[in-house]
């Protein structure tokens, strides 16, 4: 089978959450979204990992979303837990490929060895924002073929 190359992109969806030190619930989110939004999400690349165990590193085209919509008290005086979603662009562009499914498989963040969750973590000079993804989700839009037809979407 003659070798091609593809493009392929995907859309991330997540629920995170994040640790922001304040006053009040308000403040909260208001301090989440002021530190971290759409506009300013410091994101060029993510690792994700398939059901196999075998990373790959996407690149983030756009940071279509990340809103921030609730908060929650901690036990710790003046900590609260805010609540958002994000939405990314992302694409990879992969030589050799001899099965679509090779760029079909379920790719996601990976738990951390120390908790039960995926971290997501964002880095902006000194700066380290840590999101636990609470869900998450890729959806791969039809990949595109050099001198081929697209391919219709896989459910």
């Amino acid at each position: 089978m003659k070798k091609r190359e593809a493009y392929s992109r995907a859309t991330f969806e997540a629920h995170v959450s994040r640790l922001v030190i304040t006053r009040t619930k308000k403040q909260a989110i208001e301090k989440a979204a002021h530190e971290l939004n759409a506009s300013n999400l410091p994101l060029d690349r993510i690792t994700l990992r398939n059901e196999l165990g075998e990373s790959k590193v996407f690149s983030v085209l756009q940071a279509e979303r990340l809103d921030w919509y609730d908060a929650e008290a901690t036990d710790s005086t003046h900590q609260f837990k805010a609540y958002g979603r994000i939405r990314l662009s992302i694409c990879t562009a992969e030589g050799a490929i001899d099965h679509l499914d090779a760029i079909r498989s379920l790719y996601s963040l990976p738990r951390t060895s120390l908790y039960d969750k995926p971290v997501l973590v964002i880095s902006e000079g000194l700066n380290h924002f840590f999101l636990t993804v609470l869900r998450q989700e890729l959806n791969w839009e039809a990949a595109q073929f050099l001198g081929v037809a697209p391919i219709s979407k896989l459910a």
